[in-house]
């Protein structure tokens, strides 16, 4: 089972059509970054200075924003709000968009976890072996340590404590990889950067 993160900074890039119609073809649960809503969160709190809390529960909603454009592009994408009815897709050999709700979501509140780090407690949640995520910044090649990631922003500093707890594993994956995304599933190692401690 795979959970593909789709990063924010894809949705102003000629390659979100493609990804979204590669992945409703990819049997994948696909995990909305925040993008220009998280954006907004972002300079709402700091014009109003309301706390992290609130911020987090936001950026969260901001991600289902994103989720529900992405699926306003691509119809035939299925929408889910919990991890079980995510799954109940997947077993019907469907992709699903995951669109999260903030109650749903029990980690402390903090702009050190953003959606990089949510996607990899999703995956945790419904039992998947592995989460990719789609960046648009260029990526190192094969393995690299979630350290030199943190270091560099690729992650945020949350990710080294959620890789550190499950069992997924991590990979990253440039988005001008969509032709070549469904075959790679098959064999990652070969295709993307995977995320070592």
């Amino acid at each position: 089972m795979w959970v593909v993160k789709l990063g924010g900074s894809l949705g102003n890039s000629p390659t979100l059509l493609p990804w979204l119609r590669t992945l409703k073809h990819s049997n994948v649960a696909i995990v909305p970054g925040g993008g220009e809503f998280a954006d907004t969160v972002r300079r709402a709190q700091q014009r109003h200075a309301f706390g992290d809390e609130a911020a987090h529960a936001m950026a969260i909603l901001a991600m289902a924003q994103y989720g529900l454009m992405l699926q306003g592009l691509e119809p035939e994408l299925e929408t889910a709000m919990s991890p079980v009815a995510v799954r109940d897709i997947l077993g019907k050999g469907q992709s699903a968009i995951w669109l999260p709700r903030p109650n749903d979501i029990s980690v402390k509140p903090s702009w050190e976890m953003t959606s990089d780090s949510l996607a990899l407690w999703f995956a945790g949640s419904i039992g998947a072996n592995d989460l990719v995520l789609i960046k648009s910044a260029p990526l190192p090649p094969e393995r690299t340590s979630v350290r030199y990631l943190i270091d560099s922003n690729l992650i945020d500093p949350a990710f080294d404590e959620w890789l550190n707890r499950g069992k997924t594993r991590a990979w990253l994956c440039h988005r001008d990889r969509h032709e070549s995304f469904s075959a790679a599933l098959q064999s990652p190692a070969a295709a993307f950067t995977r995320v070592t401690d």
